[in-house]
């Protein structure tokens, strides 16, 4: 069954799985991170690589992941991040699993590539850069460590979560956003002593190479479905 489950990656897409949870768990145990530091590395980790392959079981892994960051920016006073875990990520994870059971390329088992119209793609970018000020005077509110960067954080996490909800590529590029804005996030707390974090930011610098591969892998699914028809 489980051989069976990998007959469709191919041997980056292993190995960066194999390895990426190897040095998540190594990382935690060397900076002396957390139970919960290492859960959530690892099942983001196993998150992005199953979205970069337009897999659904992405979101069913994707919600147990979300908790536990959910948990890590709580102790650390984002809560910027927890926000966006509690009144953003989840809501919008039930509408994007909805979206792609029901768009299914059931030949390969994975998602059609929708494309998007021009000017829902402007609405949304614009609404969200409306919606930044709510954001910072929200985060404000609660004294969020980080004000600016948290809430450049909130707003690319909805951008990514929006367009992956609709199985657009641009969701690719805005989670690349969203881990560099994340690698600093930490980066900063880490730089000023707080060295069992680096555990933590292990997540996003692979997050990031995982999007990188994404971004090329969802035009090559979009490219092979354009060709057989189905979009």
């Amino acid at each position: 069954m489980i051989k069976k489950y990998f007959e469709d990656w191919n041997k980056f897409e292993l190995s960066f799985l194999i390895c990426g949870l190897i040095i998540s768990i190594t990382s935690s145990i060397i900076f002396s991170g957390t139970i919960i530091d290492t859960l959530y590395t690892s099942l983001y980790l196993i998150t992005a690589l199953l979205m970069s392959k337009g897999k659904v079981e992405s979101y069913f892994v994707g919600f147990v992941s979300v908790f536990f960051y959910g948990i890590v920016s709580y102790n650390q006073g984002y809560y910027g991040e927890l926000i966006i875990t509690i009144f953003l990520t989840f809501p919008i994870m039930i509408i994007g699993i909805i979206s792609w059971l029901r768009n299914q390329d059931k030949e390969e088992d994975t998602i059609i590539i929708n494309s998007l119209s021009k000017r829902e793609i402007v609405i949304v970018f614009l609404s969200q850069l409306l919606l930044f000020w709510i954001y910072y005077i929200l985060l404000k509110t609660f004294n969020t460590d980080l004000l600016i960067i948290s809430s450049i954080s909130v707003l690319t996490s909805v951008l990514a979560s929006y367009f992956e909800a609709r199985r657009s590529e641009l969701s690719l590029f805005c989670y690349i956003a969203n881990d560099l804005v994340i690698i600093t996030l930490w980066l900063i707390p880490i730089l000023n002593g707080q060295t069992e974090l680096i555990s933590v930011l292990v997540g996003p610098m692979l997050l990031l190479i995982n999007d990188i591969y994404g971004s090329y892998n969802w035009k090559r699914l979009k490219s092979n479905q354009k060709e057989k028809g189905i979009i």
